[in-house]
């Protein structure tokens, strides 16, 4: 399935500008739509102590949080219109509430991009868990490190592959993200997972016209995250 529709989630600092910067090359790249995100958890203050605050203090609080917000906005499209010259895109304020989170959002998007959880001080509760709206959207979710830049797509990638159900549909995730010809190193940790017939990861990917090879590792120390890294 080709990219057509993006959610940047964005909350306005530096590290997730890089995301924001993804975002944008993906979107361009994919001729796709892209719409930036703030989401708005509970305050820490307001959770910890709503019970001994006036209403005028409270009322003041959702005050300065829609200003919070309006500046991210404010940003983003000021991105937008110096870097993202000819992009389609759309801007959503989302308060979270029980009835819509974020991640309820990221199940209409083809894909999510996220940047670094950690926000300025006093924005901590406007970053998701990227983890938590992968597992609970049903979508998939890249999560970009502080100061990275896109200059071209995927042209080397490591697949984890264990031969389970998440590893499968990240395989299908991923593919319409990778170059045409790009080298792809299927890993599986511990064990090669036992093919049956027409059970064929390496072929599937050569297939897509990729150059792809497998290869097997211990766990070692540090366990299978480790030996991924």
């Amino acid at each position: 399935m080709s990219i057509k529709s993006i959610l940047a989630a964005y909350s306005g600092d530096a590290a997730g500008s890089s995301g924001l910067g993804l975002a944008m090359f993906l979107a361009r790249a994919h001729e796709a739509h892209l719409t930036g995100v703030v989401w708005r958890g509970p305050s820490p203050v307001e959770s910890r102590f709503h019970n001994f605050m006036t209403r005028d203090v409270l009322d003041m609080l959702k005050r300065r949080e829609a200003e919070v917000a309006t500046e991210i906005r404010d940003g983003f499209k000021a991105r937008i219109a110096a870097d993202g010259n000819g992009l389609q895109t759309s801007f959503i304020d989302l308060e979270n509430s029980a009835e819509f989170s974020l991640s309820k959002c990221a199940q209409t998007y083809d894909l999510v991009v996220m940047g670094k959880r950690a926000a300025a001080v006093g924005r901590e509760h406007m970053a998701a868990r990227p983890d938590v709206v992968a597992l609970r959207s049903g979508r998939p979710v890249i999560l970009v490190p502080h100061d990275y830049q896109a200059r071209s797509l995927g042209k080397k990638a490591v697949f984890a592959w264990d031969g389970k159900r998440a590893a499968a549909r990240a395989f299908g995730d991923a593919i319409p993200l990778l170059a045409p010809g790009a080298e792809i190193t299927v890993l599986s940790i511990g064990e090669a997972p036992s093919n049956g017939v027409g059970d064929d990861m390496v072929g599937l990917l050569r297939r897509h016209g990729m150059s792809a090879h497998s290869v097997v590792r211990s766990s070692g120390v540090g366990g299978v995250s480790g030996a991924l890294m």
